[in-house]
């Protein structure tokens, strides 16, 4: 089996389908599928199953996955050795967060060399850590609440991987222009989740921390895997988001009603791999990230 036949495995599995990763190889879909064929007909076993939706891997596949990411990190530390200029790369994941982004931009601005590359990926607590275990990401920042975090932990001990806790902040009740006028005229709380956040309100919501609030159960009336959506609804609608305060204390645009006590606590916190040295940009980077939480004052 070749190299450029791992390769091309590697990137159907992550781009989703064969017309993805067709684009990103700068190929043909016909010969991205003969490739895949090629293998599968080498290794006598169905590497993806294919669906009306692009591929799923089988579990055949799935082991292969796992080995082809190693051998090709392996020929990557080769190369290097072999006298070519090694390239500086930052690879995270993180859970959907406005001060994530921030600190990634400004990161970028100050340390970018030439040369350099970067990949920036939202998803999920499982989402993350599971592409921390798979070597897709070099470190992954989650927000684990009270009720996550035993799974959480479980799957990162199950992976053999460390979860280093950054900060402990609250859940927050945010509702754009509509501070004032909370509670609701009718007593009922509707929300607009991110599919993203592992808020479930009817788990963790927490009103009668609030001084004289008695509503019905909240509902949650729109799920979305948009940010500007989700923004735009909580500064123009009826809308209502549970999440986590901000980590720097500070709420530019959407103000929020913070739900105190150790019920709504929310540790935010970075995962990575046991076994392996970081490298470079990513020693910087958690340095960095670990820099702007110590200098956040909340107003």
């Amino acid at each position: 089996m070749e190299i450029r036949q791992l390769r091309c495995f590697v990137t159907c599995v992550e781009a989703g389908s064969f017309t993805a990763a067709a684009e990103l190889l700068y190929t043909t879909q016909s010969s991205v599928s003969k490739t895949i064929h090629a293998m599968e007909h080498e290794l006598q076993t169905e590497l993806f199953e294919r669906t009306g939706r692009g591929i799923r891997l089988t579990a055949r596949g799935q082991e292969l996955y796992n080995y082809a990411v190693n051998v090709l990190d392996t020929m990557e530390q080769i190369e290097q050795l072999a006298g070519k200029s090694p390239v500086r790369s930052l690879k995270v994941s993180v859970n959907p967060s406005s001060w994530m982004e921030a600190a990634f931009t400004e990161f970028y601005e100050r340390t970018y060399q030439k040369g350099d590359y970067y990949e920036y990926f939202e998803g999920n607590v499982r989402d993350v850590i599971e592409r921390v275990q798979k070597g897709q990401d070099d470190l992954g920042f989650i927000y684990l609440l009270k009720e996550q975090s035993a799974s959480a932990q479980f799957l990162m001990r199950k992976y053999q991987l460390q979860f280093e806790p950054l900060k402990k902040i609250q859940l927050m009740l945010y509702g754009g222009k509509k501070i004032g006028q909370f509670p609701p005229a009718d007593g009922e709380l509707r929300l607009v989740q991110g599919s993203q956040t592992e808020v479930r309100p009817e788990d963790v919501l927490r009103l009668g921390a609030i001084e004289g609030i008695s509503l019905e159960s909240p509902q949650t009336s729109v799920t979305t895997n948009s940010g500007s959506l989700l923004r735009h609804l909580l500064e123009h609608s009826d809308l209502w988001n549970l999440s986590s305060e901000s980590l720097d204390g500070t709420y530019s645009g959407t103000e929020g009603i913070l739900l105190e006590g150790k019920e709504n606590e929310v540790v935010f916190g970075c995962v990575s791999r046991n076994e392996e040295q970081l490298g470079e940009l990513e020693k910087e980077f958690i340095a960095y990230v670990k820099r702007k939480l110590e200098n956040s004052k909340k107003e």
